[in-house]
């Protein structure tokens, strides 16, 4: 959990922008705020044993800067979270994109809080050149059940993308990665975030991964909320807006990527 104290150092001096959430809880207890996440990325993942990422370091940060909310981590799954918004099992899905087929849920977005980008990746070996990737939605890739890509319109029911791609479905990004180098796919799509991770994991394979000269997308990732959250989502904004201004969200995105040559 040493991670999550790199969010404090400036908190003192943001604090003060945050005592109109505090001020009218001294005498109170706080309100619990249920957030939904999964594994994706550098935004929730397990380090060893222990839940890890930048969604955990930020519901921390959350907590740090007002007392009238408490902000609690709330496991789910790619494909479970939106029944399980609806079924109120959560106040609102921390770090994702509004373009993932949200149109037909009871939902606000709130404003964006980070960018990333979905790369393809290849085997190094096998790349004669950037050109490879023209023809990329030909290929057999490997991508994860559950999540959403720019080649097939962010459709990800799988009976379509099996119908119309041949692609691979697997479990996670680390999936992804191991099958592709063990020859399993021609491409697959994984998060900057998380081959930022794994090259710093594991050094040496940056010299066996080539990574598309174009991303297969890039997205803000917001909050998606419920319409009946406890926390409405213009103060959630200006919770958002003081974590920015202290300079920690730009700060901590960026050293999540740092390992990564692009982008």
């Amino acid at each position: 959990m040493k991670q999550v104290f790199r969010w404090f150092g400036n908190l003192m001096g943001s604090a003060c922008l945050a005592i109109a959430f505090s001020a009218d809880a001294k005498a109170k207890d706080p309100i619990n705020v249920r957030v939904g996440s999964y594994e994706y990325g550098v935004v929730y993942f397990y380090d060893g044993d222990q839940p890890a990422g930048f969604a955990p370091e930020l519901i921390a940060a959350l907590n740090a800067i007002q007392s009238t909310y408490f902000f609690q981590l709330v496991e789910t799954s790619s494909r479970r979270r939106y029944r399980d918004l609806a079924a109120g099992m959560f106040d609102m899905v921390l770090l994702e994109s509004s373009d993932w087929e949200w149109d037909d849920q009871n939902v606000v977005f709130s404003d964006p809080i980070v960018t990333e980008h979905d790369l393809y990746v290849a085997r190094r070996r096998d790349i004669p050149g950037p050109s490879w990737f023209d023809e990329v939605t030909s290929r057999n890739i490997l991508c994860v059940l559950g999540f959403h890509y720019g080649f097939s319109g962010f459709n990800s029911n799988p009976d379509y993308l099996r119908d119309n791609f041949n692609v691979s479905l697997l479990y996670n990004e680390q999936q992804v990665l191991e099958e592709l180098l063990s020859g399993s796919g021609d491409v697959g799509i994984v998060s900057a975030g998380f081959l930022a991770r794994t090259f710093q994991a594991q050094p040496e394979l940056a010299e066996q991964v080539f990574i598309g000269p174009k991303p297969d997308s890039s997205y803000d990732l917001v909050s998606v909320m419920s319409e009946k959250s406890v926390i409405p989502v213009n103060e959630f904004n200006d919770l958002i807006r003081v974590l920015h201004t202290s300079g920690n969200i730009a700060k901590n995105w960026r050293e999540l990527h740092q390992n990564l040559s692009k982008p």
